[in-house]
């Protein structure tokens, strides 16, 4: 009879132990200026796209909360576009804006969640080439892009360089390490000619919007973002 006890009072404390951490992902409060590496999951471009269509990424790394896994690496991030304008003359910008909301993971739960840019990179394989914007940066490709379009901006690449040594737009710091994630201190863009993220009023909390100094801006599939994360509940 004690063994019975002895057991039963063993399995309500393992229990006991392991319901917060299983709830823990649906609760999860993230801290201010938390960041999080992930990788677009298919093309963007200012172009084609529609405020209010989805936009989706997958996480390159796990995020944490106190030591526990909340978000794991290869989880899906899901948005939707928030602005998509391209540069009618000369004197403008073209504008591309996505944020996620939620974070959806393999066992079915989805974590609801804000984010913003703190950096952007070119995708694992982009040549860092250079060359001259046409036409003063409008109507032309920008230099370490593939010209996709005559023009566009576009993350796609074709040659191949170390992504440590990817060039930093004006403004920008901190890069990639070895293994081709940016920094958590990074901000700004690496790899990405002539495109740069909108000054935010509290530049401590990101952009959601990107900006090029071309008529169009096309991110593709594997273009590598640092967001910032925060709980929405």
């Amino acid at each position: 009879m004690e063994d019975g006890k002895l057991k039963t009072t063993w399995v309500v404390t393992v229990l006991g132990l392991m319901l917060p951490c299983m709830g823990g992902a649906q609760d999860a409060r993230f801290e201010f200026g938390t960041t999080l590496n992930a990788v677009l999951s298919g093309t963007v471009d200012a172009r084609k796209s529609k405020p209010g269509e989805r936009v989706e990424a997958k996480t390159s790394e796990d995020l944490k909360v106190a030591g526990i896994t909340v978000i794991p690496r290869g989880a899906k991030l899901v948005g939707q576009v928030t602005e998509a304008r391209v540069a009618a003359t000369a004197n403008e910008q073209a504008k591309l804006g996505f944020v996620f909301d939620r974070a959806q993971l393999k066992d079915g739960r989805r974590i609801p969640l804000h984010t913003a840019f703190y950096a952007l990179a070119a995708p694992v394989g982009a040549s860092d080439d250079r060359a001259p914007p046409a036409g003063g940066g409008f109507g032309g490709a920008v230099g370490n892009l593939a010209r996709a379009a005559a023009d566009d901006t576009s993350a796609l690449g074709g040659g191949v360089t170390k992504q440590a040594d990817l060039r930093p737009s004006p403004g920008a710091i901190g890069g990639l390490n070895s293994t081709g994630m940016l920094y958590a201190s990074s901000r700004g863009v690496f790899g990405l000619d002539g495109v740069s993220l909108e000054p935010n009023t509290v530049p401590s909390k990101g952009s959601t919007v990107i900006l090029a100094d071309v008529r169009n801006i096309r991110l593709v599939s594997g273009t590598r973002l640092l967001l910032s994360v925060e709980s929405t509940e």
